[in-house]
């Protein structure tokens, strides 16, 4: 509980909104996704991994899902790689603790990570930042609730922090 709490203040502190962005790919997602007051629920609470959210992180994912016109949410990576067509896809990992960096190798830059819960305890935060760290993640969003990484091969890599 403490963790949670000095994480939230820490985050409040060190994070922006859509003024201190200077990538127009985040800057767009931002202002035309994440602040857009939007009463459309794009998730359906068909997916297991997405039931446990609370209303204010099913909003933010809707909206990221909105923004992007995602379709489908994969929970599996076996079959966001077997998708070929060219929309945006949507890796959401509920449990960050479990994931294996390793194993992700994806060619397009369509497809995204979402992970849930990045500051649920000190060890998820760990590993949030070390996935943070490698060099495939190109751009990194972290949002408190959840932690984007897209694999843009034409941007520099950047992490930003960004209020909701």
């Amino acid at each position: 509980m403490i963790f949670k709490l000095a994480s939230r203040i820490q985050f409040l502190v060190t994070s922006t909104n859509q003024h201190g962005v200077h990538s127009p790919f985040v800057f767009d997602f931002v202002t035309k996704g994440l602040y857009q007051k939007s009463k459309k629920i794009a998730i359906k609470n068909d997916f297991l991994s997405t039931q446990n959210l609370s209303k204010k992180e099913e909003k933010i994912l809707s909206k990221i899902c909105y923004y992007f016109k995602v379709e489908q949410i994969f929970t599996n990576y076996t079959e966001l790689e077997n998708g070929l067509d060219n929309n945006y896809k949507l890796l959401f990992i509920n449990i960050i603790e479990n994931f294996i960096f390793d194993k992700i190798m994806l060619n397009s830059s369509k497809s995204f990570l979402v992970f849930h819960g990045i500051y649920k305890h000190p060890k998820a935060y760990q590993k949030w930042k070390l996935i943070c760290k490698n060099k495939q993640a190109t751009v990194t969003i972290d949002l408190y609730y959840f932690g984007l990484i897209f694999f843009r091969k034409e941007q520099v890599k950047e992490h930003f922090k960004i209020r909701v």
